[in-house]
């Protein structure tokens, strides 16, 4: 049996994974929309809690954070597959990301229609940035570049020189200007983005499963 990994110090996304319960329909009466103390959760599994960052980044549409419950300060700390384990803790962590990544990469467009670029951001170590040290991903959606954006202008323009197109690509990689979540905006998002897991994440493991059963 692995050794479940503890959290010495305060750390605000265990008190966030502590406070935040369970929804998952597929294995109780649960039904949308889920009641969370919480406004800005979107998705809580026993895995992973998704929720809007409270400090979204200005350049963002959407900026969401998926976190996993358990406390891992490094991705590198999950815990490796050992060959014929069927342990739950020892796979579902890492079994359950590459799913979750991009149900909600399919919620943005889902949701919201003309957002379909977004980057993912995942930093290790306060060298590369990590400012909270409990494994996380930022999914920050960018509102769409049209022929008529003045960010599109900008970029595509001959005149742009390569420093000025990187210093916006740092704007891009997660380093730009921060602004407090909106409340009214906040609950609008979440409400889109929940309905569009509840059917398209949710009822299709539900049914899944069902047809496991046959």
């Amino acid at each position: 049996m692995p050794t479940i990994p503890q959290c010495s110090d305060p750390c605000v996304f265990c008190t966030i994974a502590s406070s935040v319960p369970i929804f998952d329909p597929t294995s109780s009466k649960q039904s949308y929309p889920a009641v969370f103390t919480q406004r800005n959760v979107i998705l809580s599994t026993q895995t992973y809690i998704a929720l809007l960052d409270i400090q979204p980044l200005v350049s963002s549409a959407c900026h969401i954070l998926l976190i996993p419950r358990i406390h891992y300060e490094r991705i590198s700390d999950f815990p490796k597959p050992r060959m014929g384990s069927d342990d739950a803790h020892d796979s579902s962590v890492s079994r359950e990301l590459g799913g979750l990544l991009a149900v909600l990469g399919s919620a943005l467009p889902g949701a919201f229609g003309n957002i379909s670029d977004f980057n993912v951001v995942q930093n290790n170590g306060p060298g590369a940035g990590q400012v909270v040290p409990h494994v996380h991903f930022h999914i920050i959606a960018r509102p769409p570049l049209t022929g008529a954006s003045p960010i599109s202008d900008y970029l595509l323009h001959p005149s742009t020189t390569f420093k000025r197109r990187w210093e916006y690509a740092s704007l891009i990689f997660g380093k730009g200007a921060r602004s407090d979540l909106d409340p009214d905006a906040a609950m609008r998002t979440c409400d889109e983005l929940r309905t569009y897991l509840y059917y398209n994440y949710w009822q299709t493991k539900r049914h899944r499963m069902e047809r496991s059963k046959l």
